[in-house]
């Protein structure tokens, strides 16, 4: 499998009467084949105050073109709420030209 990013876009859950816009790319996959992962990390503002989000997805889930990745977590606590988000990366993939696949040991 060659190196590649996944991009995002969902919305957190509401918390504090509104949600936040989450959007990126997943940084490059860390691992191989199907037993990978991607760091992802972000900034989402609304109305004056930020929540900063980060963590690792999950394994690949196959589809019939290719796969996609669980995103979920909590975003940072801010202005005495936080936002909770769970959704999936897109399909399609960005990869990344001369970049070699890393190895991941458990």
């Amino acid at each position: 499998m060659y190196p590649h990013l996944h991009r995002f876009k969902f919305d957190s859950k509401i918390s504090n009467n509104h949600k936040h816009r989450m959007l990126g790319y997943t940084d490059n996959m860390i691992g191989l084949y199907s037993f990978h992962l991607h760091y992802f990390y972000g900034i989402s503002s609304y109305n004056g105050h930020t929540h900063y989000f980060s963590g690792m997805t999950g394994l690949p889930i196959k589809t019939e073109n290719g796969h996609v990745h669980k995103i979920e977590g909590v975003m940072e606590h801010n202005c005495m709420h936080d936002h909770k988000f769970s959704d999936l990366t897109f399909e399609d993939i960005e990869y990344i030209p001369g970049k070699r696949s890393r190895e991941a040991y458990i």
